[in-house]
């Protein structure tokens, strides 16, 4: 029951992050928490905290207005104080030149109680790199 509930939660919030609400992932956030974003691109991170994380979801963002994340599968395993989620996310945006974007993601958290102390996030790099870029030549001042 608590994996059935656990994974209707991420999904419920999935679907807030999904509109652009990067706000609900962050209150779910501990202080401490732990985030990586793996690859060498210009949204790639690694740091612990909060505020870094929220300063992080705002600058992707406006890096990628409209930009839409949905899960397409949850999985859950362990209990409340060390929970593991996995989640393979679609990604898809309009870019600035008018360009789709379409990725993929995994994301790898774990959950203390309710409350998300690591997170890693795996996207087709090459595939972002390239949306960045193309991102910047087209919001580029002229």
């Amino acid at each position: 029951m608590y994996h059935a509930i656990t994974r209707a939660r991420v999904r419920a919030l999935w679907r807030r992050i999904g509109t652009g609400d990067h706000r609900a992932a962050v209150a779910t956030a501990a202080p401490d928490l732990r985030f990586r974003f793996a690859g060498d691109t210009p949204v790639s991170a690694e740091f612990v905290g909060r505020d870094a994380f929220a300063e992080w979801f705002r600058a992707l963002y406006e890096r990628f207005p409209g930009l839409r994340l949905t899960p397409r599968e949850v999985i859950v395993r362990g209990w409340p104080w060390r929970t593991t989620v996995v989640v393979r996310l679609d990604v898809a945006a309009t870019l600035a030149d008018g360009t789709p974007y379409r990725n993929e993601a995994v994301q790898w958290l774990t959950l203390r109680w309710g409350r998300m102390t690591a997170d890693e996030v795996l996207e087709d790099t090459k595939a972002l790199d390239e949306a960045c870029r193309r991102q910047a030549a087209a919001t580029a001042p002229r």
